[in-house]
């Protein structure tokens, strides 16, 4: 594979990059936590829209396809956003959604990307009523069922604030990683989604903060209190 990394017929981003480093940073300390030698699935949330978590899912996939030795499943899981599908320039269904309601199966919602070892699986159409497709142990059953094929599913996930979608997920995850858009988010906002995912029971395995500094992003070990902190060192 090359350095720079592509979808569709274009560039994604270059392997060497300053960002592409941060993100190997962030795939080393996650990995400690969760162990890549076994079948592991993460979830990328934030508080809100606009925090760059599916950007950061998209080049997080390619890290980890390019740096492990694994099959690795990019999920756009937000299926009333979806956006992935247009990067990879595939079709929006069959998807996630069809394969919660039982009119997909994997084989024929999951597509090949043009880099080794990562394949996708777009939103797909919820039709309609996308909160009907979380109910029970589907999400839960659907990742297992990834798992027969993919070590590492990563779900590009809806915000926690505005959708209650997310803590559907998390009994189908190993953890969850955290965005947050430094110097634009409010703090009360990304609080608050912190909150909605630790009354549910959620293993955060860290915070990532966009428009920190000149590398993007940044990741946090500890909770997200640590990005007030950094913010006020900026201003020192």
């Amino acid at each position: 594979m090359s350095n720079e990394s592509r979808a569709g017929g274009g560039t994604l981003f270059d392997i060497e990059s300053p960002m592409a480093i941060e993100l190997r940073r962030i795939m080393i300390r996650i990995g400690r936590k969760v162990d890549f030698d076994r079948k592991r699935a993460l979830m990328v949330t934030s508080a809100e829209r606009g925090e760059g978590k599916s950007l950061f899912s998209l080049h997080f996939a390619l890290v980890l396809a390019y740096h492990l030795p694994s099959r690795i499943l990019l999920v756009d899981a937000d299926v009333r956003r979806p956006v992935q599908h247009t990067v990879f320039q595939h079709p929006l269904a069959p998807g996630f959604a069809n394969l919660l309601s039982g009119e997909a199966k994997v084989a024929e919602a999951v597509r090949p990307t043009k880099i080794k070892n990562l394949d996708f699986l777009s939103a797909g159409d919820p039709e309609g009523h996308p909160s009907r497709l979380f109910g029970g142990h589907n999400v839960r059953d659907v990742v297992a069922d990834l798992h027969k094929t993919y070590d590492i599913v990563l779900l590009d996930s809806p915000p926690t604030v505005p959708v209650s979608d997310p803590l559907h997920f998390l009994d189908a995850v190993d953890g969850v990683i955290y965005m947050v858009m430094a110097g634009q988010t409010p703090k009360e906002m990304s609080k608050r989604g912190v909150e909605i995912l630790q009354s549910a029971g959620a293993n955060i395995l860290g915070a990532v903060a966009n428009n920190l500094g000149e590398v993007l992003p940044y990741y946090y070990d500890q909770k997200y209190y640590g990005y007030e902190k950094s913010r006020k060192k900026r201003r020192a």
